[in-house]
């Protein structure tokens, strides 16, 4: 690295050479030595802020190697959230209040709190379903409006822990996945019994309640759309691209970890629709998609990328279902789109640049 030399430090999980996504850092760092940008792998929990150095691993002659290197001038945050984040966060937060490093953007937090920054935006507010804090009460009360009911984590990642309920002749089924991303299936005969299994199931982490949607194709199989939208090289908002992910028929999410694949979103919606609705569902998409990001960062702040699960019911109608500020690529390299894949990876190198260059 030459002094001159600007860097891209990504931010990640690591346990000395043990980290994932090993294989797209490594395209990030290629790419980013094409643009004259060195880029290196690190923990924040490794950062000695008296020397301004950290501890981290570049990707250099085939391998990836351990070194020292100056506190980067941007951080690209890859730091996922979960029950051990609060190990990190500390750490996160001294290195976002430093006035020489940028952040390519700054993490969404639970899901409660990104429903409650879009609802009160007039034009995405019709596409959120309603959604509720769990409790016995706020359940019961989805239970009585709608017929069934689906809770989900508010920190959950990956479809774990979404269960659908349904009130029955003889109690309530439970559909779903469980902690462990396992799929199961159980009937509960009593009001009590219910309230049983959610304290037990949920165990003290915040659940967030909503409608059951019927997110289904007509044959049955779970399905939803991710769109991934990302800065690029100009700092501006760009879809990178669609697909349709598809789930188990067994399930009632449609999540790659959950076992589902992938297909491209146009032939899938016209096998389905006909043409005037397939015209009308991809048109909302793409409006969600061009109006979503900009509002959320004026919100929240700074945000490089986001991946944003549509939801389509059976009558058509388009719903946002999750909205993620660190979305995996996994999906364009199953459609086989290498376009899209290509932009996914380079996308956060061009808006580094974009920015060292504004510095």
């Amino acid at each position: 690295m030459t002094a001159k030399q600007k860097s891209l430090g990504i931010m990640t999980r690591c346990h000395g050479p043990h980290f994932q996504e090993k294989s797209y850092y490594k395209k990030l760092t290629l790419i980013g030595r094409k643009a004259g940008i060195h880029v290196f792998v690190f923990s924040p929990r490794q950062v000695d802020f008296e020397s301004r150095t950290v501890a981290g691993f570049e990707y250099r002659n085939g391998a990836w190697r351990s070194g020292i290197f100056p506190l980067p001038d941007v951080i690209y945050d890859r730091c996922f959230v979960g029950p051990s984040y609060r190990h990190y966060k500390p750490f996160v937060k001294k290195l976002q209040n430093d006035p020489q490093i940028t952040f390519l953007g700054h993490g969404l937090s639970g899901k409660w709190q990104v429903h409650q920054m879009l609802s009160k935006s007039p034009e995405l507010a019709a596409w959120i379903p309603p959604t509720e804090i769990l409790t016995i009460a706020a359940l019961r009360e989805m239970l009585v409006t709608y017929g069934a009911a689906v809770i989900k984590p508010s920190a959950g990642t990956h479809g774990a822990g979404v269960v659908r309920i349904v009130p029955t002749l003889n109690g309530f089924e439970i559909v779903g996945r469980d902690r462990k991303n396992e799929p199961f299936s159980r009937m509960i005969r009593t009001a009590q019994g219910l309230k049983s299994f959610i304290a037990s199931f949920t165990a003290g982490r915040t659940f967030l309640v909503q409608p059951y949607l019927s997110l289904h194709a007509p044959d049955g199989t779970p399905f939803d759309v991710r769109v991934l939208v990302q800065k690029n090289g100009l700092g501006t908002w760009e879809i990178t691209g669609k697909a349709v992910r598809l789930g188990d028929k067994r399930s009632i999410t449609s999540n790659l970890h959950g076992g589902g694949k992938a297909v491209p979103l146009g032939p899938f919606l016209a096998q389905h629709y006909q043409p005037e609705v397939q015209a009308r569902i991809e048109q909302e998409i793409d409006r969600l998609a061009t109006e979503l990001p900009p509002y959320l960062e004026k919100v929240h702040g700074r945000l490089v990328e986001l991946g944003i699960d549509v939801g389509i019911d059976t009558a058509g109608n388009v719903w946002i279902i999750e909205v993620n500020s660190r979305p995996g690529r996994t999906v364009f390299r199953l459609i086989d789109d290498p376009k899209a894949r290509l932009r996914s990876i380079a996308h956060p190198v061009r808006y580094a640049r974009y920015l060292m260059k504004s510095m």
